[in-house]
């Protein structure tokens, strides 16, 4: 049996994303890399940013985009046109504190061929980070980010896309901070964080699954929330979990910001997420390092993830992978 153990990086790599793609054999990968977009790729998961390939996809130049740096979680999907999208934010110079949204369109094949192409903020005026898509079963595309509130601080808005750039017109604000696990000071108040969103969805069931609190504090950790039903631009269509779902343990600090994908032989299902290896009561600065682990489901389809695994334990590749 092939292993590996987390952390997958030698370095810091927050913000972790990662999917596996059957038609190349590919595992891609992108995370919080300064002021670029480094996409990263290897046929092996525990691999991603070792023994693989990695290429730059964009650097900003503030004179031709207005995108100046500090470039954050950036994702890739595909798009409702069959073409590769990367959403993420970046700092504009105006306003050096604000971030806004951006989306970079690629080539409908490989992703890590072929050209990349600005194609510009969605919304120019709203300061919002972590984006996120889902393609519902008819073909609509809906964005999910993080959006700074003047009384709430950071909130979940999803709004419904026309094109895989271009926002339409149904929007509602899905969550706030507002359980005591989400409330750890000092992210309370104007500084109350919900950030992180992704889609996951099983046995009928679609999943939001966020981060609460700083992503430098012990306590950060993953929520779930989930659509009842109707439209996915309507507050009242999503339950809030009253649990986390995810929290630290094992040695491992401040697990949070997830994606997942499934294995080569889509039989198992992966989350890529960042965590600490050391306290941090400070809640400043500290390393985020990636790591994996497969996650299961119960009976009825709602996700069980347990506790972060710890470094000292030996992980089984994904099912499916070459040797």
């Amino acid at each position: 049996m092939h292993v590996f153990r987390n952390p997958v990086s030698p370095f810091e790599a927050p913000d972790p994303f990662m999917t596996y793609d059957p038609v190349t054999k590919y595992y891609y990968s992108l995370f919080t890399r300064g002021s670029k977009l480094e996409l990263f790729r290897s046929r092996h998961a525990s691999s991603i940013v070792t023994d693989g390939d990695s290429r730059i996809i964009y650097e900003p130049n503030g004179e031709r985009d207005g995108i100046w740096g500090d470039i954050w979680a950036p994702e890739m999907h595909r798009g409702s046109n069959g073409r590769w999208y990367i959403y993420t934010s970046g700092r504009i110079k105006p306003e050096p504190s604000q971030k806004r949204l951006f989306i970079m369109e690629g080539p409908a094949e490989d992703p890590f061929e072929g050209e990349w192409v600005f194609r510009g903020m969605p919304s120019p005026d709203i300061f919002s980070i972590d984006p996120t898509v889902y393609t519902a079963p008819n073909g609509v595309q809906y964005l999910c980010s993080s959006r700074v509130d003047p009384v709430y601080g950071q909130v979940l808005d999803i709004c419904d896309l026309v094109n895989p750039y271009t926002y339409g017109k149904n929007f509602a604000t899905i969550a706030r901070a507002e359980l005591d696990w989400e409330l750890v000071e000092p992210y309370t108040g104007k500084r109350a964080i919900v950030e992180g969103a992704f889609f996951l969805e099983r046995n009928g069931r679609l999943f939001i699954i966020y981060s609460a609190n700083g992503c430098w504090s012990d306590h950060y950790c993953l929520g779930v929330l989930e659509h009842t039903g109707g439209s996915l631009c309507d507050a009242a269509n999503w339950k809030k979990h009253k649990q986390p779902l995810f929290v630290q343990g094992n040695g491992l600090y401040g697990p949070g910001h997830a994606s997942f994908f499934t294995s080569p032989d889509g039989t198992e299902v992966w989350c890529a997420y960042h965590g600490m290896k050391d306290h941090n009561e400070s809640v400043s600065f500290a390393v985020r390092y990636f790591n994996i682990q497969r996650i299961d489901f119960d009976p009825d389809g709602f996700p069980v993830m347990g506790l972060p695994t710890g470094y000292d334990v030996d992980i089984p590749y994904p099912s499916g992978e070459e040797l």
